[in-house]
């Protein structure tokens, strides 16, 4: 009895084979992606890496709520299924760089103002136990090295911020000296970035 020849076109059924836990797997991550891509800005939209069909289901899906955009997000999930995820993954691991690094800036200055804050106040109550009065001239040790940290800062003008705060106590020159550490901060990352003009 002839046997019959496996075809060179046969397929290894352990070549196709998926299990059920491996496809749920696979399915919730996509569907993941989907619910991160929805909440994305139309400015971060604009520059995803997709096709325009996704980038407009997306636009479509901002001001959906409850059951219709869990609808319109499984739908997405269906259009990546098809188009891919490694373009999109990579564009959303830079875009949370960004984001941690942004974090990670703006604590760096709550830092610095906190230690301002403290030196401020201990050089205050330094002042009051001598019966003095914490004038400009003040030396903060601090601000001294936050100029040095970011030299668009003014030291007079911090200095005036960090002495109103330790008079007043008032939230709002503690949001001031925030406002000018980070507005230093931007003015340094803007010099650095800019590259420098060349003369013909």
């Amino acid at each position: 009895m002839a046997t019959k020849k496996s075809s060179s076109r046969d397929t290894d059924p352990q070549e196709i084979y998926v299990s059920r836990s491996e496809k749920k797997r696979l399915a919730k991550n996509i569907e993941e992606i989907a619910k991160e891509l929805v909440e994305l800005s139309p400015a971060h939209i604009k520059k995803l890496p997709a096709d325009e069909l996704l980038k407009a289901e997306l636009h479509n899906s901002r001001d959906l709520k409850g059951g219709a955009l869990k609808r319109q997000t499984k739908f997405i999930a269906g259009l990546l299924r098809e188009s891919g995820t490694d373009e999109i993954l990579a564009f959303l691991a830079e875009r949370k760089g960004s984001h941690l690094k942004q974090t990670g800036e703006f604590h760096e200055l709550e830092r610095l103002r906190e230690d301002i804050i403290t030196e401020v106040l201990a050089a205050r109550e330094e002042a009051w136990h001598n019966h003095e009065h914490l004038t400009e001239s003040w030396q903060s040790d601090t601000i001294a090295a936050a100029c040095r940290r970011f030299p668009a800062l003014s030291l007079n003008a911090l200095k005036k911020s960090a002495l109103r705060y330790a008079a007043t106590r008032k939230p709002v020159h503690r949001r001031e000296i925030f406002r000018q550490l980070h507005a230093a901060m931007e003015r340094q990352q803007f010099t650095e970035t800019t590259p420098p003009t060349t003369e013909e």
